[in-house]
């Protein structure tokens, strides 16, 4: 990840010494590890009080958010048909797993779920 610049010099170093036919990809860095941590940590709260009457696992919130704020990923298969799969933060950028984690804090606060310290 580039994020210094003693980090840009160096990759322009592992360039010039690549040999040649590699490939070099460039592109936007993985959701961290701070943020995963935030997230669960959000998931937590939630599940550890009752919302709507209910009590659920971290785990089943997790899929519930994604639902409620991630669009389906939509493959056409060879035979023309469409394969819907769930959607996976994963696969999300920086950018783009902070935006989902406001979403989800958001729907907390609103939901009048106590968020943590921990947070």
């Amino acid at each position: 990840m580039i994020l210094t610049k003693y980090n840009r010099e160096l990759a322009h170093q592992m360039i010039d010494s690549a040999p040649d036919g590699h490939v070099i990809e460039v592109k936007p860095a993985k959701r961290s590890l701070e943020q995963n941590r935030l997230y669960w940590a959000t998931l937590n709260d939630i599940a550890e009080q009752v919302v709507n009457g209910k009590a659920f696992e971290p785990s089943i919130w997790h899929v519930y958010f994604k639902q409620l704020f991630l669009p389906d990923q939509v493959q056409e298969l060879p035979d023309g048909s469409l394969h819907v799969s769930p959607p996976s933060s994963s696969k999300m950028t920086l950018e783009q797993f902070s935006e989902y984690v406001d979403k989800v804090t958001l729907w907390a606060v609103e939901h009048e779920v106590k968020l943590s310290d921990q947070r």
